[in-house]
């Protein structure tokens, strides 16, 4: 009996396990687009390629750095809560301070041809700005095919405070992976295309081994070496002849006999002298 219930708890604790690796696997990383109408798979689709990457980056004075998730939690200890999108750290402090920018359950994108906009809103309120609005991220994805994948920069540009509202942090991240594929150029030939290129090469091999056989074998040189010399050179004849031929429609002015030099004059003397003959 004891054997039994030990095999069940064994089948039991296999069961879990299997059933665990297989199914109880964390779900692919995703933000929520709520005020998009379009679906969300569609939404998420351009960012394939980041979704679920955490990058890292400082300011240009070294006072904060700062965490940003593609749509993932920023901060993998979840020390500040699920669906954390950015977060900002004070470096610059003996106790270090941490504030939460946005979150990847409520964002915005904005797409262009080589670039996405990624927003994250409801951050924690600002203190003495912006109207107390609550703080939003900005995360401007560029194409960048001079970056490899898993190299990008990352950079954050400026905070808009100066304003009663709308204020924003504002990042860059350069990569490739949001670059738009073009399609392989596929050139298509014709049958005339084809046509011509197999006379070409015909030609081209003719003249080539015609011209090594006169010149190695029958020893010609000069001219003679191009092969079937004598026929090319009265095919241009030919050719002008048949061109006379069709072409010249007119009727052939007949040639006139040949007269030897003053015969006319001759002719007019005798009959002048006709008249002195005896009757």
């Amino acid at each position: 009996m004891k054997y039994l219930q030990t095999q069940n708890s064994v089948f039991v604790i296999l069961l879990t396990y299997i059933s665990t690796r297989v199914y109880g696997q964390n779900p692919a990383p995703l933000c929520t687009f709520k005020t998009h109408k379009t679906a969300q798979s569609e939404m998420n689709k351009r960012l394939q390629p980041l979704l679920g990457r955490v990058f890292e980056t400082t300011d240009f004075e070294n006072l904060y750095s700062y965490n940003i998730g593609i749509c993932v939690n920023a901060d993998p200890q979840k020390q500040f809560g699920e669906n954390v999108g950015v977060v900002q750290n004070l470096i610059r402090d003996r106790y270090p301070k941490h504030g939460i920018i946005g979150y990847y359950n409520n964002s915005q994108l904005i797409e262009g041809t080589d670039w996405l906009i990624l927003e994250y809103l409801d951050g924690q309120p600002y203190a003495n700005h912006c109207g107390h609005e609550p703080r939003k991220a900005r995360i401007m994805i560029t194409c960048d095919n001079n970056v490899k994948s898993g190299e990008e920069t990352v950079k954050i540009f400026e905070e808009e405070i100066e304003k009663t509202e709308d204020c924003y942090y504002l990042f860059e991240i350069s990569t490739p992976d949001i670059c738009i594929k073009e399609p392989p150029i596929t050139i298509s030939l014709s049958v005339g295309s084809i046509l011509v290129i197999i006379f070409i090469v015909v030609v081209c091999l003719y003249i080539l081994l015609g011209f090594l056989y006169n010149r190695l074998v029958l020893g010609a040189k000069g001219k003679e070496q191009i092969p079937n010399y004598s026929f090319w050179q009265d095919f241009g004849n030919l050719q002008a002849d048949g061109c006379n031929y069709i072409c010249r429609t007119g009727s052939r002015s007949e040639s006139k006999p040949y007269k030897g030099l003053g015969d006319d004059q001759l002719q007019e003397e005798d009959d002048r002298d006709d008249h002195l003959l005896p009757m």
